[in-house]
């Protein structure tokens, strides 16, 4: 899932705090990513007030470490940065035994610098420093792609707090009268919510051209634009106008049956969900599962193990694979299981609107 092995100084899509989207393309291509980064400058000056605010992590000896911890400093290309210490052990790194990065002081002053990087850190930066590469080559194994901790929790709790707004949507779905599973859900109505809007525009340019590499491989004719607005005109005309993102909500014993979201005749092949609520804290159970329909073979299911303000990106209805005759399609279903106990909120962006 998340290893240490990634490119370009960025622990699989965390955030990167950049001056913008221009000045990260008139970088010396010889030189990396991290030096370029206002966190690196931290880290060369052991800048104490920095701690807790993001932690990093070296390549070649294997550990994370504080900002100020007085090791000796690490090469830019080694190093990448990581929002929590949790997020850098899950890569496989280990904590420093010299500056001890999960001394409790660290773990208290953590949370609220995060927010502050949040409000600092545009979404269209975060969504920019994520390694697309690595997306696309997991989309291309597997159908789906993690990307962890792309919202902070502040912003996971407002825009979980929309749903009780019913002014934000233009329709509440009860799974149960459906037989979709049992939970809500409610599609947001235009304008859609800043952070919602500003996700599914910035994430669509950077999935487009895998999506039209997809299609030339199993000779599906659709390409697609390359900004949103051109593709969501492509919707209107054919008269999917109505938006699609959603917030769902599940208490204990609910669930979300195997589905696809397919709403029209245009079908991004893409799509994200955004878990809202912290698993063990907030509620138990209800994991996000995918389930894989291979040819002549038993399915497969996968569990995504997100945590609070984690995306995970994954294939609407089908990814290519290659078999022994060429290309053909494997087709995919997502769903989340039952859960135990608590409330979990998601937040879904589907870059199609619908009939």
């Amino acid at each position: 899932m998340v290893g240490p092995g990634t490119l370009g100084g960025f622990e699989d899509g965390e955030e990167a705090i950049v001056t913008s989207h221009a000045a990260t393309r008139r970088l010396d291509p010889k030189s990396s990513p991290t030096e370029h980064d206002p966190r690196w400058s931290a880290v060369v000056a052991r800048d104490r007030a920095a701690d807790g605010a993001f932690f990093y992590s070296v390549a070649t000896t294997g550990v994370y470490c504080v900002p100020s911890c007085s090791a000796k400093l690490p090469l830019p290309k080694n190093v990448r940065f990581h929002v929590t210490s949790e997020v850098a052990r899950r890569a496989g790194f280990r904590a420093c035994q010299r500056c001890r990065p999960d001394a409790s002081g660290r773990k208290t002053r953590r949370a609220s610098r995060a927010e502050a990087l949040s409000a600092v850190v545009s979404i269209e930066e975060r969504v920019d420093a994520i390694d697309w590469a690595r997306v696309g080559e997991d989309l291309d194994a597997r159908g789906w792609a993690m990307v962890p901790g792309l919202l902070s929790p502040g912003e996971c709790d407002a825009i979980a707090g929309l749903y009780e707004d019913p002014g934000r949507f233009r329709s509440r779905v009860v799974m149960a009268r459906h037989g979709f599973g049992r939970g809500e859900y409610q599609y947001f109505s235009y304008p859609l919510p800043e952070v919602i809007r500003s996700l599914r525009a910035a994430i669509y340019p950077h999935l487009a051209p895998v999506a039209d590499r997809w299609n030339e491989t199993l000779r599906i004719d659709a390409r697609y634009p390359v900004a949103l607005d051109g593709f969501l005109a492509r919707c209107h005309a054919a008269g999917q106008v109505l938006p699609t993102p959603l917030l769902l909500r599940y208490g204990a014993g609910d669930f979300n049956a195997l589905h696809q979201d397919l709403y029209g005749e245009h079908v991004f092949p893409f799509q994200a969900a955004f878990l809202l609520s912290e698993p063990g804290r907030d509620f138990t159970g209800g994991e996000f599962v995918l389930t894989e329909r291979r040819p002549r073979m038993q399915s497969r299911a996968e569990v995504v193990p997100l945590r609070q303000g984690d995306a995970v990106i994954f294939a609407v209805s089908h990814r290519p694979v290659k078999g022994t005759r060429g290309h053909y399609r494997v087709h995919l279903r997502h769903g989340v299981s039952r859960v135990r106990s608590g409330r979990r909120h998601t937040a879904g962006v589907i870059f199609h609107d619908a009939l």
